[in-house]
């Protein structure tokens, strides 16, 4: 098997954590260059992976215009820049490994598919959670047909506290004017993505939606909260201090701290705390620029009939994906935090159910050093897996995640949002035309 050499565009969290499989498996993976404004990062990433100063490229022009072979582009810039980007990659030949959500325009998704049609590359679009041993578990079961058709689908994502503040309340995804997506296309495009592979014998074909920010609002602000957490005479009795939540616990250091542009081991208290005076990392929870919902509900009616539901929470006290599938002979339950799920499957002669559990915490192999929400339970060593023999023109798993796979699923997080916004519920063929 060759081993395959990629360039990283976006040297952020996501992107990072894709390369780590060249540290992991050599063999397999080489990182031969880095994109990237910023010059903190490419120098972190020279030094992450022994490169010289001519495979650092300050902007992507820069890095078209060297002509770099490689086998892959790993495209992990901000979702606004998702489309530009990619098209200038595929438009001079470049298979990509994209960061999802793909784009948060209908056309442009397309486009970005039919550009790949047209150049013939190859497109893997990063949803990681396919690749876990606990949904791929799920699919492979499921596509046995022991269990029958899928009659009913429960999904619910409940985004701890910790992450929704610091990404979405604080962070740079709490702008849908901003960043380019809504928090469904950018939190729970993995979970409509689910929905739609475990179900794929059918597609999407009416969506409804219900959702609102409703927690981290000003109206829910104490009386007399200030803008800055810093100036509040509410800042002793606040969970949301900036100084306590931000700076005491520090739950995702290498977002809260980016704007500094400093190394996270060279930047020091009295820095954190001046920077916390002036970034919306230091306001008030219930008065940030968040212009994105903190909770939703999608229902969705595929073409054969079956229902899928998805309930996503943001601000909840523990994080939590749970799964529920219902089919004609059985059903499939499933919390991955427990990293297991039960199978229940009919006993037509007895008229009762036979259960079992497949336990995955006792599972050994590399993807268990990261296993933590960070490393998405596994997924993203095994997407790259995935994509080292894929590239490799050898046989793939069950996950692999083509672009042509991924339209469904966007254009439900697309058809929710309206349906979110004007009150309707959307049919997708008739507002995007058959896909």
């Amino acid at each position: 098997m060759k081993k395959i050499k990629a360039v990283i565009l976006g040297y952020g969290d996501r992107s990072s954590r894709y390369a780590e499989y060249a540290k992991l498996v050599p063999q397999e993976l080489e990182i031969i260059g880095v994109i990237d404004i910023s010059e903190l990062k490419l120098k972190q990433a020279q030094a992450k992976f022994d490169l010289p100063n001519g495979s650092l490229y300050a902007n992507l022009d820069a890095f078209l215009q060297a002509n770099v072979a490689c086998d892959v582009v790993i495209n992990g810039t901000m979702d606004q820049l998702h489309y530009v980007t990619t098209m200038a990659l595929l438009e001079r030949g470049y298979n990509i490994l994209l960061e999802k959500p793909i784009t948060a325009n209908p056309q442009e998704l397309l486009d970005i598919r039919e550009k790949a049609r047209e150049k013939g590359c190859k497109v893997v679009v990063c949803h990681v959670l396919r690749y876990t041993p606990f949904y791929s578990t799920i699919k492979k079961i499921l596509d046995e047909g022991k269990l029958g058709k899928i009659v009913n689908m429960q999904l619910n994502e409940h985004v701890w506290h910790g992450h929704f503040v610091n990404s979405y309340v604080r962070g740079k995804w709490r702008s849908e004017k901003e960043c380019g997506s809504g928090l469904l296309l950018a939190k729970c495009c993995h979970d409509t993505d689910l929905m739609c592979w475990l179900n794929n014998a059918t597609v999407p074909a009416k969506v409804s939606s219900f959702g609102s920010k409703s927690l981290f609002c000003e109206k829910n602000a104490p009386e007399g909260a200030t803008q800055y957490c810093y100036q509040c005479p509410h800042q002793k009795d606040c969970m949301f201090d900036a100084y306590k939540f931000e700076l005491e616990k520090d739950f995702i250091p290498f977002y809260t701290w980016m704007g500094i542009e400093k190394p996270l081991d060279e930047i020091t208290v009295e820095e954190k705390k001046e920077f916390l005076k002036k970034d919306v990392y230091g306001q008030c929870v219930y008065k940030t620029d968040m212009d994105i919902v903190d909770r939703q509900c999608v229902s969705v009616e595929f073409a054969n009939g079956s229902i899928g539901t998805l309930n996503m929470v943001g601000g909840a006290s523990k994080a939590g994906r749970y799964i529920h599938v219902i089919c004609e002979y059985g059903e499939i339950v499933g919390y991955i935090e427990e990293n297991k799920i039960t199978v229940r499957e009919f006993d037509k002669k007895d008229v009762w159910y036979h259960e079992s559990v497949i336990d995955f915490s006792e599972q050994n192999d590399l993807s268990k050093e990261d296993n933590s929400v960070g490393g998405h339970y596994g997924g993203d060593f095994y997407i790259m897996q995935d994509l080292v023999r894929y590239l490799n023109g050898e046989k793939t798993s069950v996950s692999t995640t083509v672009i042509e796979d991924s339209v469904n699923s966007h254009l439900i997080c697309y058809a929710a949002e309206k349906a979110r916004k004007e009150h309707v519920v959307v049919d997708i063929s008739k507002e995007y035309g058959n896909q």
